[in-house]
């Protein structure tokens, strides 16, 4: 594996894991829920961390990969979709009048309102560049993985984000943090075996997933899907050593 995420392992002292826990259930004022809360923090905790501030490590965000993907393709309007929206805050800023974005959120005002699930069952048409970025699920996250290599042009690429948990509290499903990956980080271990593909996390933007597709025909590994599906936070760290992680800037500048 490549030690760039490896230098930001640490592992948090018994004080801090207190202190996580007391910070979490500081707005409690039954007894009974505040042990309740404690006691399934406990459960769940794990000493193993990413000490990473993202906004000091870089200043390349999924935006500025996705442009330069939406360039790379060498046409005057490449195609792109967008699978969760959430403010459109990254969807205004995408370089190409040919887009499309998905949320079932009404609020988030997406070109086709429903789950991603909906929009591609009838959906005829072939992207160039996609960006996943909807419900933070392992299983949601893989549906959307194969659905877009479906629906995706050769040579196009699909961006993910949120690929690394720093924490157990950013990782557990269902949502307990301001600040949530959830489990996706499952679906880089599948992209990691699957052939017909380039595949790199970026050590950016909270873990940015980063697949060139190489084949006409790619068949997604799944293979591990129900050992995976079980698996903790503690496991990302050895399951992991198969995913390729680079320096942000290294991967801009020597984009596939």
């Amino acid at each position: 594996m490549d030690s760039e995420i490896v230098k930001y392992y640490t592992e948090l002292q018994q004080k801090d894991l207190d202190n996580i826990i007391n910070n979490s259930t500081i707005n409690y004022k039954d007894p009974k829920m505040i042990q309740q809360v404690t006691n399934h923090l406990k459960r769940i905790s794990s000493k193993k961390f990413i000490n990473i501030d993202w906004e000091k490590v870089t200043k390349l965000k999924k935006i500025d990969f996705i442009n330069k993907a939406l360039k790379k393709t060498g046409k005057k309007n490449p195609s792109y979709l967008e699978i969760g929206v959430y403010k459109n805050e990254n969807f205004n800023l995408v370089e190409t009048s040919t887009k499309l974005s998905v949320d079932p959120d009404k609020n988030a005002f997406p070109t086709f309102l429903g789950t991603s699930n909906e929009f591609f069952r009838d959906n005829k048409i072939m992207f160039d560049v996609i960006l996943i970025d909807g419900l933070h699920t392992y299983e949601q996250c893989q549906e959307d993985a194969i659905n877009s290599l479906k629906h995706l042009n050769k040579n196009g690429y699909i961006f993910f984000h949120d690929f690394i948990p720093r924490n157990f509290l950013e990782e557990y499903v269902p949502r307990i943090s301001g600040a949530w990956t959830g489990d996706v980080w499952k679906v880089s271990v599948e992209l990691a075996q699957t052939k017909g593909i380039n595949f790199k996390v970026v050590m950016a933007d909270h873990g940015v997933g980063f697949l060139k597709k190489i084949d006409d025909e790619v068949k997604y590994h799944d293979k591990n899907r129900k050992e995976l599906l079980y698996k903790k936070y503690e496991d990302f760290f050895e399951l992991n050593k198969i995913v390729e992680y680079q320096n942000a800037e290294k991967a801009f500048n020597e984009f596939i």
